[in-house]
């Protein structure tokens, strides 16, 4: 057992442990919508996609995943909402398509991101939907850019101070990145993981798990997700100086049985943010729009179009 532990090590070295290639996740995963943009160093992977009846005037609508996610998690979505909206999904920097930030993690990455990103796009203003990390993402850049934010929308969005699933614990542990990226990770293991984000488990689907562990393994995404998690980790949470500044109109959606993150803190944003509206969804999970999809797109749309 030891010389298969050391033998391993001593692959790892030469590489990451099952990591899969960015030519292979690109043939993978793009899509007929799929763009690429230069930014921060990064080959940055998104999707622009309206099918409204005068697209050039369409209001953008830019989604944000969480946690080692992707933007396809917002693919019911795009199908629903463009037809309204000029609908712009992201790989944020450190996963999916769009991989490690050369910088790694640091303060207002994203915020700071998303403002070169919307210059880079010339989108002057717009709404935002994140759900867990990228429900930070979403209020963080609200608050400090809010002349380019007109409104937000947060799905079970992290912002407070809760203990994580004991994966994600550990993977903000010192080495952890390194360790991750030079262990095998069992297939079995990260289905278990992806499937305690939803309420009813027979919703979530294998080529949905497939993909998800396939973005997971791609080279470099798992020593990048450990840092991002290793931040927020040695800062005790997040930062929530910036939430004090978003004014915008804002909608709460929340899953009741979020087994990431409690119901509570639907709360805690709702006292940080007396403007906010709150939906409950009595059988869902952490992940609204991937479990719930038309009737939290539904909602979504009746709000933006207040």
């Amino acid at each position: 057992m030891l010389m298969n532990f050391w033998q391993t090590m001593q692959n790892g070295f030469k590489g990451e442990v099952g990591a899969v290639s960015l030519e292979e996740m690109l043939a993978r995963h793009t899509t007929a919508e799929s763009q690429f943009i230069e930014l921060q160093g990064m080959n940055v992977h998104y999707r622009d996609v309206c099918r409204c009846a005068e697209p050039d005037k369409a209001p953008v609508l830019i989604l944000l995943h969480g946690i080692f996610s992707s933007l396809h998690t917002w693919n019911d979505w795009t199908d629903i909402l463009s037809k309204d909206f000029r609908v712009i999904s992201i790989d944020s920097p450190n996963f999916g398509l769009t991989g490690a930030h050369p910088r790694g993690m640091f303060k207002y990455i994203y915020s700071d991101f998303l403002n070169e990103f919307t210059d880079a796009l010339g989108i002057k203003q717009c709404s935002l939907a994140g759900n867990s990390l990228g429900g930070w993402m979403s209020w963080e850049f609200a608050g400090r850019y809010p002349h380019k934010v007109n409104k937000v929308i947060l799905l079970d969005s992290a912002g407070f101070f809760f203990v994580p699933p004991p994966v994600l614990l550990s993977m903000g542990l010192p080495l952890s990145g390194w360790m991750a990226s030079m262990m095998p990770v069992p297939r079995k293991a990260m289905y278990a993981t992806i499937r305690t984000t939803y309420s009813q488990k027979e919703r979530l689907t294998k080529p949905v798990l497939e993909r998800y562990y396939d973005l997971f393994m791609r080279a470099g995404n798992r020593g990048a997700g450990a840092a991002v998690l290793r931040f927020i980790r040695n800062r005790a949470g997040f930062d929530t100086a910036p939430l004090k500044n978003v004014t915008q109109p804002v909608l709460i959606m929340w899953g009741r049985n979020d087994a990431w993150i409690p119901l509570a803190h639907a709360e805690k944003f709702a006292k940080a943010l007396p403007q906010a509206r709150t939906i409950i969804y009595d059988d869902c999970g952490h992940m609204p729009m991937e479990e719930l999809p038309a009737e939290s797109a539904a909602d979504a749309l009746a709000f933006l179009k207040q």
